[in-house]
């Protein structure tokens, strides 16, 4: 019928609109959803659109980063936290999380604070690029890095510290033709280490009404440790990679916002790795190591659950787990073996707002293809000189001699 109405250049017009339309719809299907069960409908429809004002008495938690397996979707670990009074907090700095701060406008220099939980890859990698770029663009001041202790003093966060200092030392003079401190003394290339006793509980960080503590996580080997937050009369709790611990129940009871490290299942996790089911040559094998790895490191579907009952906070958040149509189901499940309250199984750019009236989730919506955000800008009479007087001061005169004048190819017709 329609056909009939309407002439082929009408057609012709209308088509591409139509298209378009369909392009947006499902961008917006893609973007903006999650699987129905993940979050209980907990998830507001409505996107989060980066540079929202937060209000004074709110605080906001964005997941950068939400899995152990580095995925297009998912990101290594990594959360940013704001506070009202305009503090923010990055809590681990894991595999390929960099993409999803520039592509939620958060500048580096609202990224001088890192909590590190611990010294695995998928929690501080990517914390080498903040290093390395932070100081030729808009953090000018030293990084702030806390983090645990270990049994040796080359185990640590201090002795980590220094050796990030040491194997970047050619990108951090590579890029000291500008200025990358500023007169007073201050560098962007400084690490400011503050190494927290990994068997004790205790303050990390208290200043201006943000109190940060610590204390044990049971993983892998001696040296990892969980945060809590308090601001304001609003809390949350890291937890980092841990198993099922007696501190976590005695530190996060009532918190407004758990968040809590939670794998899949072992065999889900050897076949969805593997490509392996039961039968196949190398099945048992690949269960035994992922068993191994739980049991070694890590918290259950089921333990989570038990978890939550335990500490009952106003939003449990489940992090570090491969949110798939076929794994969110499983797992809702077995949480709700033990959990009746509200539960969300995140995904990269989940943010949250919480304040005393309430808790409000949203996915963000970013570019794939952003630039870096606007900087914030020191006046020029505050930087201090480069410390190599030309771009060109670091190279010799040999290779210098095989350079192409500009003459050559801006003149060309």
């Amino acid at each position: 019928m329609i056909g009939e109405l309407l002439s082929k250049k009408a057609w012709k017009l209308l088509l591409p609109v139509l298209a378009a339309g369909i392009m947006v719809f499902t961008w917006l299907m893609t973007s903006c959803s999650i699987p129905s069960e993940n979050a209980e409908n907990l998830i507001e429809s409505g996107a989060f659109i980066p540079g929202e004002p937060l209000a004074e008495d709110e605080m906001r938690i964005t997941f950068m980063g939400t899995s152990v397996i580095p995925r297009r979707g998912q990101a290594c670990n990594s959360i940013f936290v704001e506070t009202g009074n305009g503090d923010s907090f990055i809590f681990d700095m894991g595999s390929g999380v960099s993409a999803n701060y520039v592509a939620m406008g958060i500048p580096y220099s609202r990224m001088d604070k890192v909590f590190l939980t611990h010294l695995h890859a998928d929690h501080m990698s990517d914390l080498t690029t903040l290093y390395c770029f932070g100081p030729s663009l808009d953090r000018k001041t030293p990084l702030r890095l806390f983090g645990p202790s270990g049994d040796t003093a080359d185990e640590g966060t201090v002795a980590f510290a220094q050796t990030l200092k040491q194997f970047t030392k050619w990108h951090v003079e590579s890029f000291s033709f500008t200025s990358t401190g500023l007169k007073n003394g201050e560098s962007g290339y400084d690490i400011e280490v503050t190494e927290l006793p990994y068997m004790e509980e205790g303050v990390a960080y208290d200043e201006n009404g943000v109190k940060i503590t610590y204390f044990p996580a049971v993983h892998d080997r001696n040296g990892a440790i969980s945060y809590k937050l308090e601001w304001n009369g609003l809390s949350m709790v890291y937890s980092g990679d841990t198993k099922p611990s007696y501190f976590m129940i005695d530190q996060a009871e009532g918190v407004d916002v758990l968040i809590h490290e939670m794998v899949v299942p072992p065999e889900v996790w050897a076949a969805k790795n593997t490509g392996f089911k039961p039968g196949d040559r190398g099945w048992e094998q690949a269960v035994a190591y992922t068993t191994a790895v739980q049991d070694s490191s890590h918290t259950t579907q089921r333990a989570f659950g038990y978890i939550l009952s335990q500490t009952n906070p106003r939003l449990g958040v489940a992090t570090h787990f491969q949110v798939n149509d076929d794994t969110v189901g499983p797992a809702m499940e077995d949480i709700r073996t033990w959990y009746e309250g509200p539960v969300t199984l995140a995904k990269d750019l989940l943010v949250i707002n919480v304040s005393k009236d309430g808790i409000r989730q949203r996915y963000a919506q970013v570019s794939d293809y952003a630039w870096y955000p606007t900087p914030s800008l020191y006046p020029p009479d505050q930087l201090a000189p480069p410390k190599y007087p030309s771009p060109l001061a670091q190279l010799n005169d040999e290779l210098l001699e095989q350079v192409i004048p500009a003459s050559v190819y801006e003149g060309a017709n």
